[in-house]
C-alpha cells in the first residue's frame, strides 16, 4: 500500500491546496477584480497540466507531481500578472438603493439588521413621518440584495432589515456586498429595541438621539463604535464580539455599569467616571439614582475594547 501511494505522487492533492490558497487570497481581497476570468481564460494549461502529470509520473511520480504544479502555478500567477495590469472594466457597478418606512403611528419598535459585510451605519434623524430611512452606496453583486420584512403586534412594529449579500455558486467567483455603506436614520422619542448581527464589518452607531431600551450586537470580526443614548431612561445593551475593536462613548451625565468576560486583550476604561468594582465590574458611583443609564454586558474573545 505505501508503495501505491508513493507511486501515485501529489499532484492531486497539491493542486487542489494550490487552487485553494488562492481562493483564500481571493476572499480576503488581495487578488485583483478579473483574476478568475483571466484563470478562465487560460484554461489550455489546465489538460497541459495533467497531462504532464500522467506522462513524467512514470518516470518517477515526483517529476510528474512537480510538472503538473509548476504549470498550475504558472497559469495561476499569470493570471494575476494579466488582471493587475492594464485598464479593465469593473467587475460590478455601482450601487444606489434607499429604504424608507413610514412611522404610522407606530408605539414601540423592534430593529434587527444583519450585515456580512462593509460598513453600517445607524443614527437618529429620520425625516418627520418616518420611521426608518436609509441609503446605500457602494459597490454590490446582483445576488447582494437586502430585504426587509415588517410585522405589527400591539402597537409594536416590528422590522428585519437583511443587508446582507448572499452567496452564488458560480464562475468566476463573487464576493458579497463589498466597499459598500449603508446610512440608517431612526426616528427619535420611539423605544426601539435594536439588534445588529455582523461579520468582518464596520459598525457605526451612534444612538444618542434616539430612545433605545435594548441593544444587542453580535459581531466577527468587527470594528465597532457606539454612542450610547442620552435621554433613553434604562437601556440594556450587550455585545459579544470575536476579534476586532469596540469603542463605547457614554454621553456626560449618563450613568453606567460595565461587565467583562472572556479573553478581551486590552481594555481601556474611564475609571475616573466608572470607578473599577472588581471582577471585570466597573460602575458610575451614582448608578442607581441616575435618570438616564445604561447597563454594559461585553463578551469578547479577542480584541481591543475602550470605554469613554
Amino acid at each position: 500500500m505505501k508503495e501505491r501511494v508513493r507511486r501515485q505522487g501529489f499532484g492531486l492533492p497539491g493542486s487542489l491546496l494550490l487552487v485553494g490558497a488562492f481562493v483564500l487570497l481571493w476572499h480576503l481581497e488581495v487578488l485583483p477584480d478579473g483574476f478568475w476570468w483571466q484563470f478562465f481564460l487560460l484554461w489550455p494549461y489546465w489538460p497541459a497540466a495533467a497531462v504532464a502529470n500522467l506522462l513524467l509520473s512514470r518516470l518517477h511520480p515526483w517529476a510528474g507531481s512537480v510538472a503538473a504544479l509548476v504549470i498550475l502555478a504558472g497559469t495561476l500567477f499569470g493570471a494575476w500578472w494579466v488582471a493587475e495590469g492594464g485598464e479593465r472594466p469593473p467587475v460590478v457597478p455601482a450601487t444606489h438603493e434607499s429604504i424608507s418606512l413610514p412611522l404610522d403611528g407606530v408605539q414601540t419598535a423592534q430593529v434587527n439588521l444583519t450585515a456580512s459585510s462593509g460598513v453600517l451605519a445607524l443614527g437618529g434623524g429620520a425625516s418627520a413621518g418616518r420611521l426608518l430611512v436609509g441609503e446605500f452606496e457602494g459597490m454590490a453583486f446582483p445576488a447582494a440584495q437586502y430585504s426587509v420584512r415588517m410585522s405589527s403586534a400591539g402597537g409594536q412594529q416590528t422590522l428585519e432589515i437583511n443587508l446582507q449579500g448572499s452567496w452564488e455558486v458560480s464562475f468566476p467567483p463573487q464576493r458579497p456586498i463589498s466597499n459598500g455603506r449603508w446610512m440608517l436614520q431612526h426616528a427619535s422619542g420611539v423605544p426601539t429595541q435594536i439588534g445588529v448581527y455582523g461579520g468582518a464589518t464596520t459598525l457605526d452607531l451612534d444612538l444618542q438621539e434616539l430612545t433605545v431600551r435594548s441593544l444587542n450586537i453580535e459581531a466577527g470580526a468587527a470594528d465597532i463604535v457606539a454612542v450610547m443614548p442620552a435621554n433613553a431612561g434604562r437601556t440594556d445593551a450587550s455585545f459579544r464580539i470575536g476579534a476586532g475593536s469596540l469603542n463605547i462613548e457614554i454621553p456626560a451625565g449618563v450613568g453606567a455599569r460595565i461587565e467583562l468576560a472572556g479573553g478581551v486583550s486590552s481594555v481601556d476604561i474611564d475609571s475616573a467616571r466608572f470607578p473599577a468594582q472588581g471582577d471585570g465590574r466597573y460602575a458610575s458611583p451614582n448608578f442607581e439614582n441616575a435618570a438616564n443609564r445604561v447597563t454594559i454586558n461585553i463578551g469578547a474573545s479577542a480584541g481591543d475594547i475602550t470605554v469613554r
